[in-house]
């Protein structure tokens, strides 16, 4: 009889401990950081001749392009100088500045007098591609 306790006791200690058993619970995967979004490029130059021509008084003409909230890996720029008449590219007047600082001054060079010229300026961020600004104006050589 004496035996049977000692059975019964070992059997119910078995299924105490099996039915109690903790149960592994995964570790939660940590949820990656968002990737901050990019505000969209916005230029403006200085001087900005708006709608008007700006006057170079030599065969360069300088000016600023300001980037509002630049991206952190910064931003390149590609200036275009086409003469306004038959759209031919001057010989000074294509460039890329990479990396560029928000103020810097930029020349363009090669301008005959008399002459019309268009000048297209894009900023794109180094980041996105896809992130860019333009902003164009014409000037002339008095």
């Amino acid at each position: 009889m004496f035996l049977r306790y000692i059975a019964t006791f070992v059997l119910s200690v078995f299924l105490l401990s099996t039915g109690c058993k903790k149960e592994d619970t995964p570790t939660p995967t940590p949820t990656p950081t968002p990737t901050p979004t990019e505000e969209q490029l916005s230029i403006a130059l200085d001087p900005d001749p708006g709608s008007t021509t700006a006057a170079a008084t030599g065969a360069t003409y300088a000016f600023k392009i300001s980037v509002t909230k630049p991206p952190s890996a910064g931003v390149k720029v590609d200036i275009s100088t086409k003469k306004n008449a038959d759209n031919s590219t001057v010989s000074e007047g294509t460039k890329t500045i990479d990396p560029y600082t928000s103020g810097s001054e930029i020349s363009i060079g090669g301008l005959a007098a008399g002459t019309l010229y268009d000048v297209s300026v894009t900023v794109t961020s180094k980041s996105k591609s896809s992130n860019s600004a333009a902003a164009s104006f014409k000037v002339a050589r008095k």
